[in-house]
């Protein structure tokens, strides 16, 4: 299960896009919309094509681009101008490419995943026809913290590794049929999908932690999952989940601040999506809220209904009926 925080009021399947052009001016227009804001520059002698399809699912944006030979920059300037930050990772099919960031350069060739930050300059050349399929999310999404994943972006996850055997196949289906992300399936496939990649980045952290930080990350992964494990436990609580990990409470505190929320806050936002995602889903619609919330932690229906609302800005009963109208 994801990271996932209460990113919007209901789950959103925006429909299919596509988009083609031999205009660079005009893909550099389009990446940067569709992505965030780009530089984009023409290596092909002035026979520039690009095609773009893609499909955003509960803030994820799933795509599938063929390009000829250009390069990207995404400069500290068009940093400051953008909205949000996000990770992306590249899954190439065919060609080969050089993505550039933090002092790291990683050649991406067919197979292979890379991830990189929009929160820090990065640069992507590719010196002939390329075929990728890129995924963008919002950070909090996966489990490693931004510190983590900055050990790992730049670097190239072979298929020589287990998960990114796993990865590939189910990145490339979807990239091939877009329109088939329709109703519920979608969301469901879609954390799946970020689980996937979560699990793939944490184990490419882990593999990758500095001498300066041991077992930091293997002792924060332990500890989410502890809390995933146990949420419907409405006894979970700072003490419970320190004694799980045998360090004191007030060390399990400093954790969660170095990732910039509390431990109570983490809880509960794992708890309130796990709610959201079932309220949004017709396989469930048949069962009271009080019994999906009392499911998820929440025995006191009052206090679930306070709580939801106050973070959700709704009620769970105008949740549930936005979210299966949709």
């Amino acid at each position: 299960m994801s990271q996932a925080l209460l990113r919007s009021t209901t789950p959103v399947v925006q429909p299919p896009v596509a988009f083609a052009t031999e205009s660079v001016v005009a893909w550099q227009r389009v990446v940067s919309r569709s992505f965030v804001p780009l530089m984009v520059d023409d290596l092909s002698d002035d026979h520039f094509a690009g095609t773009i399809r893609g499909r955003v699912v509960d803030d994820v944006f799933f795509s599938r681009l063929k390009v000829t030979p250009h390069e990207v920059h995404r400069t500290r300037s068009l940093i400051d101008v953008s909205e949000r930050l996000f990770y992306k990772i590249t899954l190439m099919i065919n060609g080969t490419g050089v993505l550039t960031q933090d002092g790291r350069t990683a050649v991406m060739l067919p197979g292979s995943i890379t991830v990189y930050d929009t929160a820090r300059p990065y640069s992507l050349r590719f010196v002939g026809d390329m075929d990728a399929v890129i995924i963008m999310f919002p950070r909090d999404l996966v489990e490693p913290s931004p510190d983590h994943v900055r050990a790992i972006t730049a670097i190239t996850l072979g298929r020589e590794e287990s998960l990114t055997r796993l990865v590939t196949p189910l990145l490339t289906e979807i990239s091939s049929d877009f329109a088939s992300l329709e109703g519920p399936a979608a969301t469901r496939v879609v954390h799946t999908t970020v689980d996937l990649i979560s699990a793939l980045l944490s184990t490419a952290a882990l593999s990758r932690a500095t001498e300066s930080d041991p077992g930091h990350l293997a002792l924060m992964l332990r500890i989410k999952d502890y809390i995933l494990a146990n949420l419907g436990d409405s006894e979970l609580n700072p003490d419970a989940v320190a004694k799980s990990a045998y360090i004191s409470t007030r060390h399990l505190h400093e954790l969660f601040r170095q990732q910039g929320t509390t431990v109570s806050a983490w809880i509960r936002d794992q708890r309130l999506d796990a709610i959201r995602r079932e309220l949004g889903d017709p396989m469930h619609a048949h069962r009271a809220i009080a019994e999906i919330a009392s499911q998820w932690g929440y025995p006191d229906a009052s206090h679930f209904s306070r709580t939801f609302r106050g973070h959700v800005g709704m009620s769970p009963s105008a949740f549930r009926r936005a979210a299966l109208r949709k």
